[in-house]
């Protein structure tokens, strides 16, 4: 009778554990890099249309049109409970794809299926965990550059943070406590998680090419 509450208490503890673990550890792991073509919001990615929004999120509360030179056009700013979406125009006429979105409540799925309020340590075990120091600064994972960046001229090699673009990294406030964790595929590319008090708050994600 002990040994069959013993081994059920024993089954009990690691299911929990291996609910749990990600939020209670880090653990260090070689899982692939954030990326531009995985989705970024419940299961769609960058560039998707404003039809394929609409179908998975529904249509927006409210819709704010500002000029962006960038573009020269409009672009539109979506508002849904959860948070908000900019749309831009896209090359056929009338057509819009997503640039941005930042989620701001639970219960909308981010990469990697993050939610506002999970833990900080959930977010970093959900990508690439092999931190490395370059030039003093602290990354959770790095690509360097394939080639050495060498310049015909001046015979320059890769020596610089600014060549890499491909990272993930923890941005720290002035108490020393984690405001964000931050991931970019390209300087065009670029995930943010806002952390208070261990835990995720704000959601954004961000695309931009002009």
């Amino acid at each position: 009778m002990l040994l069959s509450i013993f081994v059920g208490i024993t089954i009990i503890a690691v299911g929990m554990f291996l609910i749990f673990k990600d939020d209670l550890f880090v653990f260090r792991n070689n899982k692939h890099i954030y990326a531009k073509g995985e989705p970024v919001l419940v299961e769609l990615k960058y560039e998707f249309a404003r039809e394929e929004l609409i179908k998975k999120v529904g249509k927006p509360k409210k819709v704010k049109k500002e000029w962006w030179g960038a573009y020269g056009d409009y672009v539109e700013y979506c508002y849904y409970d959860w948070g908000s979406i900019i749309l831009a125009p896209g090359v056929k006429k009338n057509s819009y794809y997503v640039i941005d979105a930042e989620i701001n409540k639970r219960g909308i799925k981010g990469p990697r299926g993050i939610e506002v309020g999970d833990s900080y340590k959930r977010v970093i075990n959900k990508f690439r965990y092999s931190p490395e120091k370059i030039g003093g600064v602290e990354y959770l994972y790095c690509i360097k550059p394939k080639t050495s960046n060498k310049d015909n001229t001046h015979g320059l090699k890769f020596d610089s943070t600014n060549d890499i673009e491909q990272y993930g990294s923890i941005i720290y406030n002035e108490k020393g406590e984690i405001d964000s964790i931050y991931y970019q595929d390209s300087s065009y590319y670029k995930i943010e998680f806002k952390i208070s008090k261990g835990r995720v708050k704000q959601i954004v994600v961000h695309y931009h090419d002009t």
